[in-house]
């Protein structure tokens, strides 16, 4: 038998994940083989209870928190999950595969739909040995499940376990699960709904308090623009360092009202990064020029608008992909044989990812897709020539060529993307590899990095600079790679317990976001590689995120359908969009449901892609279900256009306007304060665009009243 001091500390060394230091006491208390492993692991040495009692144990704690009145039933909710697979875990471990088969039957159905699926993972376990492989069990042996709870709430609950007696229970509370006491009076089912649902419980509140320099970089492209081009016109938050000192007041204003922002002052957490906090490469002159043209033209667009009575919305340009060879993958009943799509950032092209590992590129508009010339021919070409660019390009075979296919991956293709100027394409694959190709070349593979092994579901450029690119895969890391830089990655970001199912890189490329099947978000200091923020509420697979132009937000969807927008700068969360929040009623207490929700309106699938407007006030969305739907965020500077319909940041600042005159409506600590329900989310809702049977993959806009929309024809 070991000693119980040997294992309450390596219980405390596998808490605070001290691994090496934990690996060197197993290893002088000779915990290296098997059998004294699983010695470790029984409950026994936890508590001293009569495992044929814990399931009534469970039951007593059961019928305490259903006997408790709706406020703090809604609070402790969150423990019984977390008891229920300590209690099962313990059972198994100790050899009690029966009462533990009987705990799991009885009890699951008490669980939050959302754990559902790792409730179906930990019933497969039926023995010791099992334990050492099931990472639900790791993230518990770990202590790592956290949760928050009211502070009278959690008075109760310690109480009512200590009169009981319960002492196996009382042991699990104490040692086994990080609970964060939140001082204030319990919060409404919203407050509470909108945080809960990641793998690991929720992210606490001390995870999000290092400062993040969110500003945004001096964008090149407005650095020459000349002053009438920007006079008169609602400029984007891109352009707003760069302007007339009458937009730089404007910028003193936050995005949800008039007020000053406590991020903007001299203590500000919107403050820039240097440029050389990081290696950014020189930007070339041409595509300078090309986004100097498209700010121009988004600007006229623009000014136009406002100078008419009219008040037009978004129109939508939708592609649908057919006959993909439809044989060709595992997900070619449901995508087509489609598992990615992208658009250039001047939509004058569309990617597509092929199952069979095949890229397609197509030409969006009349231009042909050109290749280089041989270099025999390029020798020939006089340097002065003014049109040297154009003639080093041609059509090949003489005729134009409207699509190419890029061809090398084994497997495949979940994620394309393309570079700033669109000369090059990173893909993404199965096969592990991820792969840089040119638009102008149209050959084989430029680079191949093989570094993950296992599959890769997601890639992402850089924004305006290029150069680098982020991935993630299976063996749940994210990394961060560069075009003149192989064979390794320069960073490798971790600490999600999933696979990184969504990547995207913050405005000034300083910070990377990554989206998990653990239903967390994080964002990673690409400088430090460092995880700085870490946001919880989906409850499923994050699948997509998009950072606001002016860099202060990030909006993440989930295969839960919610769309979930969050303040970078105070690390909480805004408010919920669709999804499950959609069905909440309009009383603060979230606890009824609204009768008159509209499922072809609201009720969101899961959500395959997002996009902010040029101008930041609106988010597109795409999902699986072959929708396309324009809210109305509400993060321009601009009032003239915050005030033009219902925001989300407009109800969250009027939450907050009614919460600080001691209105009821956002009780509890202000970082817990949170916006949705069925009336939010369906007065945000601009407008919505239904496909007969096209899964939207990808969305663009061309300008705030433009986007565009791909996806493949749905062939069930």
């Amino acid at each position: 038998s070991v000693d119980s001091e040997v294992l309450q500390a390596l219980k405390i060394l596998q808490k605070y994940n001290f691994k090496e230091a934990e690996a060197i006491l197993k290893k002088e208390a000779g915990l290296n083989d098997n059998a004294t492993a699983e010695e470790f692991l029984e409950f026994k040495a936890e508590a001293t209870d009569d495992p044929h009692l814990f399931a009534s144990a469970y039951d007593e704690v059961i019928k305490f928190i259903d006997s408790c009145t709706d406020e703090h039933k809604l609070e402790l909710s969150g423990l019984s999950y977390p008891i229920f697979v300590q209690l099962y875990m313990r059972l198994i471990s100790g050899g009690y595969t029966t009462e533990a088969l009987a705990l799991m039957s009885k009890y699951r159905i008490y669980q939050d739909d959302f754990y559902q699926q790792d409730i179906d993972s930990l019933a497969n376990i039926t023995e010791t040995n099992h334990l050492f492989t099931n990472p639900i069990v790791e993230i518990f042996r770990a202590s790592d499940f956290s949760i928050s709870v009211a502070s009278l709430s959690h008075s109760l609950f310690r109480r009512f376990i200590r009169e009981k007696g319960l002492s196996i229970i009382q042991s699990i509370v104490k040692d086994q699960l990080q609970i964060e006491v939140v001082d204030g009076p319990p919060r409404t089912r919203l407050q509470l709904y909108a945080r809960r649902g990641a793998i690991f419980g929720e992210s606490r509140r001390d995870a999000n308090t290092s400062a993040v320099l969110c500003g945004l970089l001096k964008d090149p492209a407005a650095e020459l623009d000349t002053p009438d081009t920007n006079d008169g016109v609602n400029a984007t938050q891109d352009n707003d360092q760069e302007v007339t000192p009458k937009k730089k007041k404007k910028r003193e204003m936050t995005s949800i009202g008039n007020k000053t922002s406590k991020y903007s002052d001299s203590k500000g957490q919107l403050k820039s990064p240097p440029l050389d906090r990081i290696p950014l490469p020189t930007i070339s002159e041409t595509y300078l020029d090309q986004r100097r043209t498209l700010h121009r033209e988004i600007n006229q667009i623009t000014r136009g608008i406002l100078q008419s009575d009219v008040n037009p919305k978004t129109s939508a340009l939708l592609y649908t992909i057919c006959n993909a060879q439809p044989g060709e993958s595992a997900v070619s009943i449901r995508r087509g044989g489609v598992g990615a799509v992208a658009f250039s950032e001047d939509m004058g092209m569309l990617a597509g990812g092929m199952g069979s590992g095949r890229i397609r590129i197509w030409a969006l508009g009349a231009q042909s897709l050109r290749q280089m010339l041989p270099p025999e021919k390029l020798e020939e070409l006089d340097l002065n020539d003014s049109r040297i660019k154009s003639k080093m390009l041609h059509d090949g075979d003489g005729e134009p060529q409207p699509s190419r296919d890029l061809i090398g991956h084994q497997d495949a293709v979940h994620g394309v993307a393309f570079s700033p100027d669109g000369q090059l394409v990173a893909s993404a694959s199965a096969d592990g590899t991820l792969r840089l190709w040119s638009t102008i070349i149209w050959a084989g593979a430029l680079c191949v990095w093989r570094e993950h092994i296992t599959p890769l579901w997601c890639v992402d450029f850089a924004p305006v600079y290029g150069h680098y690119m982020a991935t993630g895969g299976s063996d749940r890391t994210a990394r961060l790679y560069a075009c003149d830089h192989a064979p390794q990655p320069l960073r490798i970001f971790s600490g999600h317990k999933s696979d990184v199912t969504s990547v995207a890189f913050h405005p000034n490329v300083n910070y990377l976001a990554t989206g998990s099947a653990d239903r967390a978000v994080r964002i990673f200091d690409v400088r430090s590689g460092k995880c700085c923020r870490t946001y919880t509420g989906h409850k499923g697979t994050v699948q997509s995120l998009a950072f606001s132009p002016c860099g202060r937000y990030l909006a993440s969807g989930g295969w839960c359908g919610a769309i979930c927008l969050w303040d970078i700068g105070s690390g909480s969360q805004i408010g919920q969009l669709g999804g499950d929040t959609a069905m909440f009623g309009t009383k603060s207490s979230g606890a009824t449901i609204s009768s008159s929700t509209s499922p072809g309106e609201i009720i969101t699938g899961p959500i395959s892609c997002l996009k902010f407007s040029p101008d930041g006030s609106k988010l597109a969305s795409g999902g699986m279900e072959g929708a396309v739907r324009m809210w109305n965020i509400g993060t321009k500077l601009s009032s003239e256009e915050v005030n033009s319909g219902p925001s989300l940041l407009g109800f969250y600042s009027a939450a907050k306007d009614e919460s600080s005159r001691g209105s009821a409506v956002l009780e509890g600590n202000s970082f817990y304060n949170v916006v949705g329900g069925y009336e939010v989310s369906r007065k945000c809702l601009q407008d919505a665009f239904f496909t007969r049977k096209t899964t939207v993959l990808a969305v663009q806009f061309a300008h705030p009243y433009l986007l565009l929309a791909a996806g493949p024809f749905n062939q069930i």
